[in-house]
């Protein structure tokens, strides 16, 4: 056993703080700013509450590691795109504007009521920063428009019963591709997976820097890169990830991350992947990129 980690685990490490860590700041400011907000209205200006005093530099202590752990975690995970950037931004503006809202605390221990409003005004904005911070964040573990999506759901049978049609159980070994009488396009998959890739491998998330749909996008890279071998499903390293026990590391969608494929999924995504893995008017997958040094 190796005693000594070395700088890259140690990183990882740091990373995966990151959900263990993050509750704290996003509670304690808001908690602060909720305090300090409600005494300002009621007149209450000249020094700050002593228990919103405490949650803002716990806080703001911790939001430090917070945001440290956060960005180690992207980074080792290789995770990418516009959903990552708008979360790893918003955190780290918060985190700014939470050292403000220290600095203004310290301006009204020594000058009173002439800070307060400084001091006020700074609590809310690092709050909501936290909270939109914190909503990015959502959406990156459970899908785009993860908040508001209840209320824009067609009903609530509906969704009862996609539920039900995707809770059939995961096959226990991988599989040879099953044999399918007609032909399937890129409209029969990707339904698939926009409803359970997109959220991770998607136009705003790369998880590992993997992007899935729209179509083209799947075959960035050379071709030891790309995940979708075509006329070989069983030599795609995509077909094998959906195909593994769900209790392996490699099984896609992770556990916890969204409903595993069904058999009929899983052979229907075969069954194109055979027939070429063509895109959405029938044309044939773009040529890998040249491997670096090839030609030389």
């Amino acid at each position: 056993m190796c005693l000594i980690a070395s700088a890259s685990q140690f990183e990882q490490v740091i990373g995966r703080l990151h959900p263990i860590l993050l509750h704290f700041p996003l509670a304690l400011i808001l908690v602060a700013a909720f305090i300090e907000g409600a005494r300002y209205m009621l007149g209450k200006r000249d020094l700050a509450s002593p228990a919103a005093s405490v949650c803002l530099w716990i806080g703001f202590l911790m939001a430090i590691p917070t945001v440290w752990s956060g960005w180690e975690l992207a980074e080792y995970g290789g995770d990418t795109g516009t959903l990552v950037g708008l979360h790893r931004w918003t955190a780290i503006a918060s985190l700014g504007v939470m050292a403000l809202a220290v600095g203004a605390w310290i301006m009204r221990r020594f000058r009173g009521a002439d800070w307060a409003g400084t001091h006020v005004a700074f609590l809310v904005v690092a709050a909501t920063l936290v909270g939109v911070a914190g909503h990015f964040g959502a959406e990156m573990v459970w899908g785009e428009n993860w908040l508001f999506g209840p209320l824009t759901a067609e009903s609530t049978e509906e969704s009862s019963e996609s539920d039900q049609q995707q809770a059939t159980p995961f096959p226990s070994e991988i599989k040879p591709v099953p044999e399918q009488s007609t032909g399937v396009g890129w409209s029969d998959v990707e339904p698939i997976f926009l409803a359970h890739c997109q959220k991770c491998h998607g136009p705003k998330r790369q998880k590992s820097g993997l992007q899935l749909v729209p179509w083209p996008t799947m075959f960035a890279g050379t071709a030891a890169e790309q995940v979708v071998n075509p006329g070989k499903p069983n030599s795609s390293s995509l077909y094998h990830a959906i195909t593994l026990p769900m209790e392996d590391e490699g099984h896609m969608p992770p556990a916890g991350k969204g409903d595993s494929l069904t058999d009929e999924q899983i052979g229907r995504i075969a069954k194109w992947i055979t027939d070429g893995a063509t895109g959405p008017d029938g044309q044939r997958p773009p040529e890998p990129s040249p491997a670096a040094g090839a030609g030389i």
